[in-house]
């Protein structure tokens, strides 16, 4: 009697210790499921129909034509080309003016009159050219000679605009290149070439000029506005690229929210070359991937709103 209750004892005794290292299955595939789990917790859950009404812009990574471009700044100005000075045939007294500076004058129109200092008659003076009046430098009762600069016209149905190059691009400016002229804040609005660098530059400010012909038919631009050139210094064909609006910075730094089954998933990105439309991927994206871009901030807001939950 006492060894059969000392085998039992025993038996039961095994059986405690063994418990602790039993698991129910269970618990086990809820731990497994859980793991699984903890690897797609960087994935943004969220479903295309919802992407879509959040005003979210899935793209695909395409080949794209990259221009490489450097910014120039400088001002409209009247083209030199095209403009003349107006002076007395004979010296004598100005009688009369008839333009002022602005007003639109045809060519062989009467400007001003002079009184001949030697036959005391009037002669008009008339403009060469079709154009503006860019200065008046005269009025009635003033004496003028043949050295006197009367009035300044200038044609301006094309323009110059001139840039300031700085040393350190001089070596990627050149005659010839396309460039995209802005007016402030506005998109481009007028695209041409430089026609001119020069071999010389200004001591005080170190740079030299850039110019280009810009045609002013409708008189938008105006002498003296300042403008913003971009000049394409290289077009590079890029693999894959993505919106410049797919970028969004993350802990594990510049990354793009790749669409999968599970939702966005953010990848981190390697990137080359870019301009105003396209950023190069290097590495991290492929092509033919689809990816968030217009309002891709939404997805980075309620991915670290997750992981603040989770913490």
């Amino acid at each position: 009697m006492i060894r059969t209750v000392t085998l039992c004892l025993f038996v039961a005794l095994v059986g405690c210790a063994k418990s602790p290292t039993a698991e129910p299955e269970s618990k086990s595939a809820a731990r497994e499921e859980a793991q699984a789990g903890s690897k797609d917790a960087a994935v943004a859950a969220i479903s295309p129909q919802a992407a879509q009404t959040s005003g979210i812009e899935v793209l695909t990574a395409s080949p794209a034509v990259i221009r490489e471009t450097l910014t120039l700044y400088g001002a409209i100005k009247p083209n030199a080309e095209r403009e003349q000075t107006v002076r007395a045939r004979y010296p004598g007294v100005v009688r009369s003016v008839s333009k002022r500076p602005g007003d639109r004058v045809a060519r062989d129109e009467t400007l001003l009159t002079i009184e001949s200092n030697d036959s005391l008659e009037p002669y008009s003076v008339r403009s060469p050219m079709n154009g503006n009046v860019l200065e008046r430098n005269v009025n009635p009762g003033e004496t003028v000679d043949a050295a006197t600069a009367l009035i300044r016209i200038a044609d301006l149905t094309t323009v110059w605009a001139e840039f300031a190059v700085f040393a350190r691009d001089l070596g990627r400016v050149r005659g010839g290149m396309q460039i995209g002229i802005r007016s402030g804040e506005t998109d481009v609005v007028g695209t041409t070439k430089l026609t001119y660098v020069a071999s010389t530059g200004h001591t005080d400010s170190q740079s030299v000029v850039a110019r280009a012909i810009m045609n002013n038919a409708d008189g938008r631009w105006v002498a003296g506005q300042f403008v913003t050139g971009e000049v394409v210094v290289s077009d590079v064909r890029a693999p894959v690229a993505v919106a410049p609006s797919a970028l969004q910075t993350l802990k594990q730094g510049t990354a793009v929210f790749v669409q999968t089954d599970k939702g966005f998933e953010p990848r981190e990105v390697q990137i080359g070359h870019r301009d105003r439309d396209a950023i190069e991927i290097i590495k991290g994206v492929s092509a033919g991937e689809k990816y968030a871009a217009k309002n891709s901030y939404l997805i980075k807001a309620d991915l670290l709103k997750s992981e603040v939950e989770e913490e």
